[in-house]
């Protein structure tokens, strides 16, 4: 299937408006595009045998093909989107008319004040871009990563695309509207489990918290858990029905943007902790599918709990 078609496809149509002048649903369609090709990039450069590069933690990399698939979603998205704004994990903040400066961060219409900081620079969309989500199984020949775009229309998410190279899964929404390549994803059927499926990437690599730690042995009493190395899969699974919950400790709004999305359209929930993550900032994360909720927020508490005991521990030190 060629690149036009694959994101043709994956896209809900003209499904439902922002209200604010761009349609939801193009945008989408223009997001799917540009994840499509930057994947068809990517397809062609994974296992290679990647240099990583450490952007300032161990288990924080990028790679050269990092950089070079979001220059090609970037022009994709300018050149579709000309006032738009991309924020982007490896070149950070470009477009737009005025430059709000990277405001902190990107509640569901919930931080005024980076709502105040977009209508004040008329910026009334602004893309999440995170080339590939998962970039220590990308380097490795490992299947597992992702390509990210979120966009939010006048301070409000409006729409996300997260897309799978390797299988070739598209997954789109936008108005409220989830779709796999174009279609409603078939939920895994499955008996009633004792134990709910978590894709977490609790304890984060590199950074040996006790008080993650202790979570992490928290949720192997209470859950099946499974960790993949990419947030954006675990949230496109979970809006799936692949997984149940997933949740992570240490992520940025590109690592999210569009996750959430797809999971809030599925009928599921997605609670920042301890607040939503931002561009210069990271902070927790976790979401949960239909029927989940209970769980989830039980999670999320556990998550802020352990989020406030490393807050104490690093004082302590």
């Amino acid at each position: 299937m060629s690149s036009t078609s694959r994101a043709d496809a994956g896209s809900p149509g003209s499904s439902g408006s922002t209200g604010s002048g761009a349609d939801a649903g193009r945008l989408v369609e223009i997001a799917a595009a540009a994840a499509v090709q930057a994947g068809t990039y990517l397809t062609g450069r994974y296992g290679s045998g990647s240099a990583t590069t450490s952007k300032g933690a161990r288990h924080d990399v990028v790679t050269v093909a990092d950089g070079r698939a979001e220059t090609l979603i970037r022009a994709a998205l300018s050149a579709a989107c000309p006032g738009g704004v991309v924020v982007g994990e490896e070149q950070g903040e470009s477009g737009g008319t005025g430059g709000a400066g990277g405001a902190g961060g990107a509640g569901d219409g919930g931080d005024a004040t980076e709502e105040a900081a977009e209508e004040a620079a008329g910026h009334d969309v602004r893309w999440y871009v995170d080339p590939v989500d998962g970039t220590h199984n990308f380097a490795r020949g490992l299947g597992m990563f992702a390509v990210s775009i979120g966009v939010r229309v006048a301070g409000r998410w409006a729409g996300g695309v997260v897309y799978d190279p390797v299988r070739g899964e598209l997954f789109t929404a936008a108005g409220g509207v989830l779709r796999m390549n174009g279609e409603p994803p078939a939920r895994a059927g499955h008996g009633p489990d004792p134990l709910p499926m978590v894709l977490t990437d609790i304890p984060t690599a590199g950074l040996r918290d006790p008080a993650e730690f202790a979570l992490f042995a928290e949720l192997l009493e209470t859950a099946d858990v499974r960790r993949i190395g990419s947030s954006a899969l675990a949230l496109a699974h979970v809006a799936a029905g692949r997984a149940d919950l997933a949740a992570n400790a240490d992520v940025f709004v590109w690592d999210v943007a569009a996750g959430r999305v797809l999971v809030e359209a599925a009928g599921g929930g997605f609670a920042g902790v301890p607040g939503e993550p931002g561009t210069d900032r990271r902070t927790g994360f976790v979401a949960w599918g239909p029927g989940f909720e209970e769980a989830g927020r039980r999670l999320a508490a556990s998550l802020a709990g352990a989020a406030h005991l490393a807050v104490r521990n690093a004082t302590d030190r």
